[in-house]
């Protein structure tokens, strides 16, 4: 996979953050343990540094959980400096760009933590404030979001990579043309495209939106380079309580009371270079 530029900015970005301040070693990386009896699992790994920050990646794209599951052993990642892993997130293979981004979201978090810049995320809707026959475009399909629109009168476009999820029902139309997203007015943007390289080809269908919102777990990173592009307003997760976190990740229940969602955006986030002078 050749990276694309905001990529590379975002890698460029956090390797001038490690040359610039002492970050904590990584403590652990933790993969996904199997499903449960019941079937249940969850599609996130996370890098934990020794002062408890947290960093979530997505490891349910293509065969990135088992690729993880064949290479991690050998990579011995503990008492590492998280800046050792940035560069996994310019690899070719998925499972590389997950271990990298979760390095990226922990020092984001570090960072983040240390300064005290938390905003609570609004509930979906009303962070969106859809108007009557407004046409949002999704990237990803948001389920918990689908409902709420409709109801307050918005049409949804959603863009998926699966032909078999394509489909047409009265406000809502799931399609593989990105460029869909030039009909819309606002668009919502799903974290893991951060890891499959596909944001900055979305970001291009959006230049007329009066918002562009990435968010998700895999989004918990420092926004000035995702501003920069586009985006308008990013929404990641910050776990507040790692023992009760590792707990509920353990045992693939959900881990959202063991965290906060919080948004940034250019209004409330300062930039790297108070965050740096924060310590």
């Amino acid at each position: 996979m050749h990276s694309s530029q905001l990529s590379q900015a975002l890698y460029e970005q956090f390797t001038s953050i490690g040359r610039r301040t002492r970050l904590p070693p990584v403590r652990s990386f933790n993969v996904s343990p199997p499903a449960s009896d019941d079937g249940r699992s969850n599609n996130f790994a996370y890098l934990e540094l020794d002062d408890g920050s947290i960093g979530l990646t997505y490891t349910a794209l293509g065969h990135d959980l088992e690729d993880l599951n064949r290479y991690l052993p050998a990579l011995s990642l503990e008492g590492l400096s998280p800046v050792e892993l940035f560069d996994y997130y310019r690899g070719s293979q998925g499972w590389q760009r997950a271990v990298g981004l979760a390095a990226i979201n922990a020092v984001s978090d570090h960072l983040l933590t240390r300064a005290g810049i938390w905003y609570e995320m609004p509930d979906n809707a009303d962070m969106l404030l859809p108007r009557p026959g407004e046409r949002i475009g999704m990237v990803g399909y948001f389920g918990r979001m689908v409902e709420p629109l409709l109801t307050r009168g918005a049409s949804l476009t959603v863009i998926e990579l699966d032909e078999a999820l394509i489909r047409h029902s009265p406000g809502l139309e799931v399609t593989l043309d990105a460029s869909r997203l030039e009909e819309c007015s606002q668009v919502v943007i799903t974290g893991t495209t951060l890891l499959n390289d596909s944001l900055e080809k979305m970001l291009a269908h959006c230049r007329g939106a009066r918002e562009v919102h990435l968010l998700g777990p895999t989004a918990s990173c420092l926004p000035e380079v995702l501003f920069s592009a586009g985006v308008t307003r990013v929404g990641g997760f910050h776990v507040s309580s790692p023992s009760l976190f590792a707990r509920r990740w353990a045992e693939h229940g959900r881990w959202r009371d063991a965290g906060r969602r919080y948004l940034l955006t250019p209004d409330n986030y300062p930039g790297t270079q108070r965050l740096l002078e924060s310590d």
